[in-house]
């Protein structure tokens, strides 16, 4: 039978409870809540056979990024091409983009997605898993064109506006429009304080235009709204702390990591991502960060064989290397260039992205964490400038440009030093950090009154 979505789209199911269980879990699914997966269970109940149900199931094991949920992803997908019959054509490609995904072949599976966006621009579970996937390939100027296709047709009438604006937001962001995305995410949390991927999106665009402490007062006015979604809200904390590096608050950082984004081991890749990267920030400033990278590290062991995202793979990896736990971190990238010479010439987009710059990466890490800097220098001069295809925003990329810039001053290239921070500070001028490193390379190569300007640069900055 026909039912009818909360924005009006025709939806194969037995009843409308159905529908609006589907509704709801869609609902949670935008606002990065806890409770999504267990809707989906109880649409489960509702309709077994509902076909955009089990596509939505399949999406879930898929965001997931886990080997055990690919399996089950592959269950769903058998069981909605059987239901596939009965389904109208949006339902039928919804379909085909979870077969392009447990596939492997990711730009099928969004370019399937923006395909459904043409009849159908308020379909917001395709947009929104269409954004989330231009994300994970780097493919920024389709995240940042997308919501401008549709936008037209959505008004505050419709139900989830809000969640496009702040995808608006946050991908005019990583396009390099940091001012132009601020309103648009500013304006979703006015409309839904619990939107936090909006509320991060304006994180992202105050730490990319260099603004700290409205940084830091923007995502405290809203952390009792945004602790109350789910594991997402980790993520803006640690934006947060990005501002405190760049202040030089350390034991806030440490702060910040002991009690909000790792209070307790965790399995959730965005944690593990968050921690291994705040850590790596602090070594390389020079800040004790005494035994934290153990239990990371005890938990990274346990996804050696992952090889689903080089993205992941890479934090995995510093967790393992930077405990000393040389053997496990070779192991992951050993089968990270297994997985890549096995399956990029299938043209799987994942081991396209290992091959090319996953695995330099992953022996620049290696090495980093063994003081061999000749080698990272070696591999991330090749990359550096091609990482976008990983995925992970400008900001989280960004720890691997600080390890070169840290590699080149370590090993004693100076002048290699001066010339990359040169770019950072111009790049980024409200970072007392850097212009405190740039001074003290500037000092090494003999330009004394350069060496003075930056310092007091930094200076500056702090005491602002």
């Amino acid at each position: 039978m026909i039912h009818y979505d909360k924005r009006g789209l025709a939806t194969t199911a037995k009843t409308q409870y159905a529908v609006d269980a589907f509704d709801a879990a869609v609902d949670e699914f935008l606002g990065q809540g806890r409770e999504a997966t267990v809707i989906v269970g109880r649409l489960e109940r509702l309709d077994s056979e509902m076909v955009i149900g089990q596509c939505l199931r399949g999406y879930f094991m898929k965001l997931g990024s886990r080997l055990h949920l690919e399996v089950m992803a592959l269950d769903c997908l058998s069981r909605a091409k059987i239901l596939a019959d009965d389904a109208n054509e949006q339902e039928r490609k919804h379909v085909d983009a979870l077969s392009f995904w447990c596939a492997g072949d990711l730009r099928r599976t969004k370019a399937t997605w923006e395909e459904i966006l043409i009849d159908h621009p308020l379909d917001i579970l395709a947009f929104r898993l269409a954004h989330n996937l231009h994300f994970f390939v780097g493919d920024l100027a389709a995240m940042r064109d997308s919501p401008t296709r549709i936008m037209a047709r959505w008004s505050d009438a419709v139900p989830g506006y809000g969640y496009l604006l702040g995808c608006r937001a946050f991908a005019l962001e990583e396009s390099g429009y940091a001012l132009a995305g601020e309103p648009f995410g500013r304006r979703a949390v006015e409309m839904n304080e619990a939107d936090i991927w909006a509320g991060h999106a304006v994180a992202h665009c105050l730490e990319a235009m260099g603004r700290r402490i409205d940084g830091i007062t923007w995502i405290t006015a809203h952390s009792e709204a945004w602790r109350m979604r789910g594991p997402f809200a980790n993520q803006v904390w640690w934006h947060r702390s990005l501002h405190y590096l760049e202040l030089e608050s350390y034991q806030d950082v440490l702060d910040a990591f002991d009690t909000e984004f790792w209070p307790a081991p965790s399995e959730d890749n965005t944690d593990i991502t968050n921690a291994t990267s705040i850590l790596m920030r602090l070594v390389m400033l020079g800040v004790d960060v005494e035994n934290r990278w153990e239990t990371i590290a005890e938990v990274c062991a346990g996804r050696v064989g992952d090889c689903l995202r080089s993205f992941n793979d890479l934090h995995f990896l510093m967790g393992l290397a930077m405990s000393d736990r040389y053997e496990e971190a070779g192991c992951i990238v050993e089968r990270m260039r297994g997985f890549a010479d096995e399956n990029a010439r299938k043209g799987t987009t994942s081991a396209l992205v290992a091959r090319d710059v996953g695995v330099p990466i992953a022996e620049a890490i290696l090495a980093y964490a063994k003081r061999d800097y000749q080698g990272v220098i070696e591999r991330m001069l090749l990359v550096r400038q091609h990482m976008v295809p990983l995925g992970g925003s400008w900001a989280q990329r960004d720890v691997w440009v600080r390890m070169l810039i840290d590699a080149a001053r370590r090993g004693g290239e100076f002048n290699l030093a001066r010339a990359l921070l040169a770019e950072r500070v111009s790049e980024q001028p409200t970072s007392a950090p850097s212009w405190k490193i740039y001074g003290d390379v500037l000092e090494r190569v003999g330009e004394t009154t350069h060496a003075a300007t930056a310092r007091a640069r930094a200076t500056a900055l702090l005491a602002a």
